[in-house]
């Protein structure tokens, strides 16, 4: 054994020195070129015993500048924060959205519902396999086509939520804030900034849980959301919104017909 690891070493030290670059799977590869089958583990055994160095470096992942610009501005991101300081905001004005992770009877999935301020309104909502950039998109889009049925205008809207990955990505930003022209707005760390949507997760998962088990796919649970959260709109009552439901409550702030979400 002891002659192999010599053997073996010589090796090493031999393709370090032509590869000085190397990290352990190009390590490990090489060794089989040269005809020396030898498992990941021994090769870093030997390394550890023998003191032999990696000089590859696992590079650091590029700090996000739209983290550090949030990050920067401290409160000022919070823009929710400082418009209700001042008013109460118009119908689809601000708007709150984030990801939660539901459990259902085939598994679980990352639900993202966007909620209207002064309606408590689910207007839009999405499901994925992972809260990503796309879902979040795709929830976006079924909203402002919404707001767009109501309002007879392209929505312009403040969007609140926390510092998730999605929410800060170039596609998030540069298609809300730099195409078409909505404000962002970023909590800071923990749920108390973005409490309404918090609330609605709370409520939602405790009223329905049950029910989402009984969904044993995917589009079961998609067809059971979209059942619920019409019943949410339309009959659901709500003490922030005096016993009114938020459909009830869009009518007074919009004065149009029966309004729904599909």
């Amino acid at each position: 054994r002891a002659l192999a690891d010599e053997a073996l070493k010589a090796q090493i030290e031999a393709i370090l020195r032509e590869l000085p670059e190397s990290g352990d799977r190009r390590l490990e590869a090489e060794l089989r070129r040269r005809g020396m089958v030898v498992n990941g583990k021994r090769v870093r055994r030997l390394l550890h015993t023998f003191e032999l160095s990696l000089t590859r470096k696992v590079r650091k992942p590029k700090p996000n500048p739209l983290l550090e610009t949030v990050v920067l501005a401290k409160e000022r991101a919070n823009l929710v924060a400082g418009l209700l300081s001042e008013r109460e905001p118009d119908a689809f004005e601000v708007l709150y959205t984030d990801f939660t992770q539901l459990v259902y009877g085939g598994g679980k999935v990352w639900f993202l519902p966007i909620l209207d301020h002064r309606t408590r309104m689910v207007i839009g909502y999405a499901i994925s396999f992972s809260p990503d950039v796309q879902t979040a998109l795709q929830a976006w889009e079924r909203a402002k086509a919404f707001i767009l049925t109501q309002k007879r205008e392209r929505p312009k809207a403040t969007l609140h939520h926390d510092q998730g990955g999605a929410f800060l990505s170039h596609a998030w930003v540069g298609h809300l804030l730099l195409e078409e022209g909505q404000r962002l707005s970023y909590s800071l760390r923990g749920p108390k900034e973005n409490s309404i949507v918090e609330s609605f997760f709370s409520r939602f998962k405790a009223e329905h849980q049950d029910l989402l088990l009984e969904a044993k796919s995917v589009e079961a649970l998609d067809a059971l959301l979209a059942e619920r959260i019409r019943y949410y709109n339309e009959h659901r009552l709500h003490s922030s919104l005096r016993d009114k439901t938020p459909q009830e409550t869009l009518k007074e702030a919009l004065s149009t017909s029966e309004v729904c979400i599909t």
